[in-house]
């Protein structure tokens, strides 16, 4: 005859029930937060964002460059200018370091699907690939750099743009040589009125 124990039925019910009511209250405030954080207007604006909305027009970007290999950091300000160029969108950038170097780049990216380009400049070896999702667009590449010294060595690049409100974007670059990182930059970009 088996004789089941009332109060140690009652005890399992009761700790799975406490369980099972935390887990749904703890729930919920993580769906009323995501909720909340989805409907705030800068994650809007960011997600209704791909690289042609945000860098149409003018933009400028400020902030510094360290190199990992001598630990210098420069300052860095870049001009950006942005439009429709046939089937194509057109990006200039002119960059100037605080030690007066210039660098004057030119891309041209091509839409191949929902968020993502495929993105050309002379000093590529191959082309870019980017993809815009959320709040944020990833550019990775393989560059030609040449050095002070007359060298030149192909590097990793990945940058990274993440909307923070509406018209302004953060970016980080990451450069490596293989697996080693050579340096990162962190810039603030602004659109600037028409």
């Amino acid at each position: 005859m088996n004789v089941i124990d009332n109060s140690s039925v009652l005890g399992i019910d009761s700790e799975l029930w406490w369980a099972m009511s935390r887990f749904v209250r703890h729930f919920s405030l993580v769906a009323l937060f995501a909720a909340s954080l989805i409907s705030c207007p800068a994650f809007a604006e960011g997600k209704a964002h791909d690289l042609a909305t945000f860098f149409s027009g003018r933009l400028t970007a400020k902030g510094k460059f360290k190199n990992f290999h001598d630990g210098s950091t420069r300052g860095v300000r870049v001009d950006i200018r942005g439009a429709p160029d046939g089937n194509s969108f057109k990006l200039i950038q002119d960059t100037t370091y605080s030690d007066g170097e210039k660098q004057h780049k030119v891309w041209r990216f091509s839409k191949i699907g929902k968020g993502r380009y495929v993105g050309r400049r002379a000093d590529l070896v191959g082309p870019a690939s980017v993809v815009a999702h959320g709040n944020n667009i990833e550019i990775a590449y393989r560059a030609r750099v040449s050095t002070k010294d007359g060298k030149t060595h192909e590097l990793n690049f990945k940058e990274t743009y993440l909307f923070t409100r509406p018209g302004t974007a953060t970016y980080w670059l990451r450069a490596s040589l293989l697996f080693i990182p050579m340096g990162e930059a962190r810039l603030t970009i602004r659109k600037l009125p028409r």
